[in-house]
């Protein structure tokens, strides 16, 4: 009996200690998630910094993530994922009776749906913008790969840190003699530090605490409790010492300079790439704008032919001939109308909003004015400041060190162990913390080990030294698209002004046509005034074309030639000097930027 209360007393105590353990390790857990935040917060502003240029970092948003569970209970289907795919005499198609849906039917019915919601909430560009950086699934997406770049150095970082450990264990023991039993209950704890030096190896100190309890009386009791204290160090001579140590926290942290370099372009194209999106729909409502006067002046042109064939003025086919460009008016106009919903559908999906969230763009344009350019010194300065290109570079000597890394692999193994042990009195049964310097351990060793087979490591080495030269193309290959790109861009605005020029006079002739017509409308026919429209409809629609593509080509050049940057909201920083002119001669900086 009495055996059995202790072993009861000493299994209580273990599940006490088990219990407290556990309950410290999810504390340590819900606060060591709060201390990661912080840290990880501070790693991206360091890199942030180190970018410059008004680089800006996410920070991690507690609530945004699943919090997990420690002993979590799946449901039973957890490995067998519903799918719902009905048969198809399971489903319904109803169609609509062809004497029902005629021309004018579908007409009214797409005009109704043409019309949109009268309430729907209107977009600016700085309103899309805005909503991009909070809810867009890209945006969110380059946030989070910056933020795992940071995760990553910090758990680096932790290899090299001085790492704390303790490990607690608890042993029964029961040995049968005759009708009795010898029942032992034994615990040993071993609290431990260890640290990895720069240069290469690991110490450690540890404190050992060993405890055996004999639970049953029927034999003389053998209780005993001791320490140690344990230092230790293991040291390479040869393979794995210097720098080569540090080669995977040096690209960790330099890794994370490349992750803020690549989310400050993200930014930047992220920007154009909204703003092409942005004009396309402004150049949309444009278009339908022109489509409607195209439609209405058409159906003028027919009611005057009509007129003019029920007069006996002109051939009847004339009407028809009027007739038929009013119906290719109307149909283009009902083509128009549905790209710009499903345009402007997917704009709402980029920017996180619901497709079923009633909106409507409004309809300006950028003005921005085009730079002065010099095409070499708009290269040089993309060689300077194009961040892809600088990372380009700087992969260049990654590369070099792991060949220096893999070079060092080719080396024997001379490793240095040093090893004492302090323990208390063996001689007494309880030695407490009465340490005693006489019985000491101290051991020192070299273990060599030969480089007899490093077929592996040589090809290691190789391969190295081949991905070094790729990276030295690729270096060059990135400054030469990057000298391509610059001189694409400059060369767009350069077309793009032209084709401003061109399709204002084509607007400019084609009014007067139209006004020539007007003027003396018994001298045109029928195809003539129909010409007319439709030219100045192309005009319009072409010129409006014209001034999208000169503002996206200026957000381009800024942009290869690493020159754009954009603010924490979002928006377009202008640069000095990017100004536009009044008619008076003023600058008029509000229209320096959309």
């Amino acid at each position: 009996m009495i055996g059995t209360r202790a072993a009861r007393s000493g299994a209580r105590a273990a599940l006490g200690l088990s219990a407290s353990l556990f309950a410290l390790g999810a504390l340590g857990c819900e606060s060591g998630l709060r201390s990661v935040d912080r840290v990880t917060n501070e790693k991206l502003r360091e890199s942030a910094e180190a970018v410059g240029g008004g680089a800006i970092y996410p920070e991690i948003e507690e609530n945004r993530y699943r919090s997990g569970a420690y002993f979590p209970d799946f449901p039973e289907n957890a490995d067998r994922p519903a799918t719902s795919n009905p048969p198809a005499e399971t489903l319904s198609f109803t169609p609509i009776p062809s004497a029902q849906e005629d021309a004018a039917s579908i007409a009214r019915r797409f005009e109704k749906m043409a019309q949109g919601e009268p309430d729907a909430r209107i977009i600016t560009f700085d309103d899309a913008i805005r909503t991009a950086t909070e809810y867009s699934q890209e945006y969110l997406f380059a946030e989070e790969n910056y933020l795992l770049a940071a995760l990553r150095l910090m758990i680096e970082e932790r290899r090299w840190q001085l790492l704390p450990s303790n490990d607690t264990s608890v042993d029964f023991a029961t040995a049968g003699k005759g009708s009795r039993f010898n029942n032992a209950l034994s615990i040993v704890n071993d609290f431990g530090l260890s640290q990895r030096l720069p240069f290469g190896g690991q110490v450690s100190a540890a404190f050992v605490v060993s405890a055996t309890e004999q639970l049953d009386d029927y034999l003389l009791s053998n209780d005993n409790q001791s320490a140690d204290i344990v230092l230790q160090a293991s040291i390479p001579l040869l393979r794995g010492f210097g720098d080569v140590a540090q080669e995977p926290l040096i690209q960790a942290r330099r890794s994370l300079v490349y992750a803020a370099r690549d989310f400050e372009q993200f930014r930047r194209d992220f920007y154009i790439e909204l703003a092409a999106d942005y004009l396309q729909l402004v150049v949309q409502m444009q278009s339908i704008r022109n489509g409607e006067l195209q439609v209405e002046r058409s159906a003028e042109v027919e009611a005057r032919t009509r007129a003019l064939v029920q007069s006996g003025r002109t051939e009847p086919f004339q009407a028809d001939l009027a007739t038929q460009n009013t119906l290719f008016a109307l149909d283009r106009l009902s083509t128009l109308r549905e790209t710009h919903r499903l345009t402007l559908d997917r704009f709402k999906v980029r920017l996180g909003l619901r497709t079923e969230e009633a909106v409507r763009i409004d309809p300006i344009q950028f003005d921005m004015p085009v730079p002065a350019v010099d095409m070499r010194e708009a290269v040089a300065t993309a060689m300077r400041y194009r961040l892809t290109l600088q990372t380009a570079r700087d992969e260049v000597e990654d590369f070099g060190r792991k060949v220096d890394v893999a070079r060092n692999n080719l080396l024997g193994d001379l490793d240095l162990f040093l090893a004492n042990s302090l323990p208390t009195d063996p001689t007494k049964s309880r030695g407490r913390l009465g340490f005693d310097g006489g019985y000491d351990d101290f051991t020192a060793g070299l273990v060599f080990s030969a480089p007899l087979d490093r077929v592996t490591e040589d090809l290691q080495l190789r391969q190295a030294q081949i991905l070094l030269e790729r990276a030295r193309r690729n270096a060059l290959l990135e400054a030469d698209n990057t000298a391509v790109t610059v001189r694409q861009t400059v060369r767009a605005m350069e077309r793009a002004q032209f084709s401003v020029v061109v399709q204002q006079k084509n607007v400019e002739a084609a009014l007067n046509r139209q006004a020539a017509i007007d003027a003396a409308p018994d001298r045109a026919t029928a195809r003539d005034r129909t010409e007319a429209v439709d030219q100045l409809r192309q005009a319009q629609d072409q010129l409006a074309g014209a001034n999208r593509d000169l503002q996206l080509a200026i957000l381009r050049y800024l942009n290869a030639s690493g020159q754009l940057r954009i603010a924490p909201d979002g928006k377009l920083l202008p640069l000095p000097g990017m100004v536009a002119r009044d008619d008076d001669g003023g600058d008029d900086a509000g229209r320096a930027t959309p």
